[in-house]
């Protein structure tokens, strides 16, 4: 039986209780921004298994590092090295890691929904990924050793998911990312979680507009506008753009749109657990039609929402649902809480994914979305990638490619970050040619 079939049973089922189900894609609960109980470290190991193409057996750093040191000794051009590691590196381990392969070792308490949402979402952005043999060396010759032990402690690994990405654009940035960054294991290392946290950022609030815009919704996601300004900017309502097309467009204590995603999500999940702009791609028969319409008219029923009628066409009666499905989320009852629910989800997504994106401006417009300069220049050198320069206007383009967005004065500030840091060729006096080097 499919999905769509069985949502219809289960509404036909009189006294049913309905619990909206938006866990496949979205990574926030219907909870206080504390009580999330998303676990980032399993998050970081599971991306790292993609990343690197490998698991680790071991459970904990203690069984891993007995393991290393047991090889280091079995092995006749490093045993007599096995004291010296031991006591230098690994006789008092603390907090800080001795080799990027620990990141693949990291026994959690059982997972919660929102963490194995978060993993999934990872692991389906890097479905396809080619992962590399990096080469961790270390800053000195005893690092290298540790790191080629801790490496033949792993085995090989390959991603198994059965969900699309909902955004394939960002999926495909997130790979050319991570492909870059494999060549340049330090820099990895250093900002390995500064770049998680800025795509799980985006990954929020460009599926919020996907999903919110009635002519985008049914077709392949690409990149939407949101507006952001840099880190020292001053900001003002008359910079319309940067105003009305960042955080108060997303995040909107009221009128924002990631106030929708968590019921749009909802009844999606009614219908399929694909994509909605995968589900159009397909034909779908009078039948089906049918069917989305039927639901559409239990849902009503079931909470007292007045039917507009059955609609012809496929977008028409998703439509029509998705407009349903949000009114659930504004009736209150002794018995319901859906009523915060969108606020909760709204919360979470401010507090916990935007918190580093975001800076309150006061009385000249409030809350914005903010870039720091520490991530201006990560993002930076991945656009660049592998390429000497790019013009700036390239380098502008890669940013958009990624969600992120400049009105006029933030492209201007932007140019001013590069030549502070001199990271800036000009091949004119005229500046008609900019172009922006790595600094890798």
């Amino acid at each position: 039986m499919d999905k769509l079939k069985a949502s219809i049973q289960q509404f036909e089922v009189e006294n049913f209780k309905y619990t909206n189900n938006a866990i496949r894609y979205l990574p926030i609960g219907p909870d206080t921004p504390q009580s999330q109980g998303l676990d980032w470290l399993l998050v970081y190991k599971n991306i790292y298994q993609n990343l690197f193409g490998l698991a680790c057996k071991h459970r904990n750093r203690d069984e891993l590092y007995t393991r290393v040191l047991e090889d280091i000794k079995s092995k006749r051009n490093t045993k007599d090295l096995h004291d010296l590691i031991k006591t230098v590196y690994i006789k008092n381990i603390t907090k800080s890691k001795i080799s990027p392969y620990e990141n693949l070792v990291y026994e959690s308490p059982r997972a919660l929904a929102r963490t194995k949402t978060m993993v999934d979402v990872f692991n389906t952005m890097l479905s396809g990924f080619e992962a590399v043999d990096i080469d961790f060396d270390g800053s000195n010759f005893l690092e290298e050793i540790i790191n080629l032990s801790t490496r033949e402690q792993c085995v090989e690994y390959y991603s198994e998911t059965s969900n699309a990405s909902y955004l394939p654009f960002l999926a495909n940035k997130l790979k050319q990312d991570f492909t870059f960054l494999s060549a340049h294991p330090d820099y990895l290392n250093e900002n390995f979680e500064a770049v998680i946290e800025v795509y799980a950022f985006l990954y929020l609030v460009q599926l919020s507009l996907h999903l919110h815009l009635p002519n985008a919704r049914f077709s392949e996601p690409s990149s939407q506008e949101v507006y952001f300004i840099l880190e020292g900017e001053k900001a003002s309502k008359e910079r319309y753009l940067a105003y009305s097309k960042g955080f108060k467009r997303i995040l909107d204590k009221k009128h924002g749109i990631a106030l929708d995603v968590f019921p749009h999500l909802g009844y999606l999940e009614l219908i399929s657990s694909s994509p909605l702009w995968l589900l159009n791609q397909v034909s779908h028969d009078s039948s089906h039609i049918n069917d989305i319409n039927h639901l559409n008219k239990l849902i009503c029923d079931k909470f007292d929402i007045t039917f507009t009628g059955e609609k012809p066409t496929f977008q028409e009666a998703i439509n029509d649902g998705l407009s349903y499905h949000k009114q659930l989320f504004l009736m209150t009852s002794k018995t319901s809480t859906r009523i915060g629910a969108n606020e909760k989800i709204r919360d979470a997504f401010a507090d916990n994914f935007a918190k580093n994106f975001r800076v309150n401006k006061g009385r000249a417009g409030g809350w914005y979305f903010q870039l720091n300069t520490k991530t201006v220049l990560i993002l930076t050198n991945l656009i660049i990638g592998s390429k000497e320069k790019l013009l700036i206007d390239e380098v502008v383009e890669g940013f958009n490619q990624r969600g992120i967005y400049f009105d006029l004065k933030s492209k201007q500030a932007l140019l001013a970050i590069y030549e502070n840091i001199g990271n800036v060729i000009k091949l004119s006096d005229s500046g008609d040619a900019v172009y922006v080097t790595n600094t890798i």
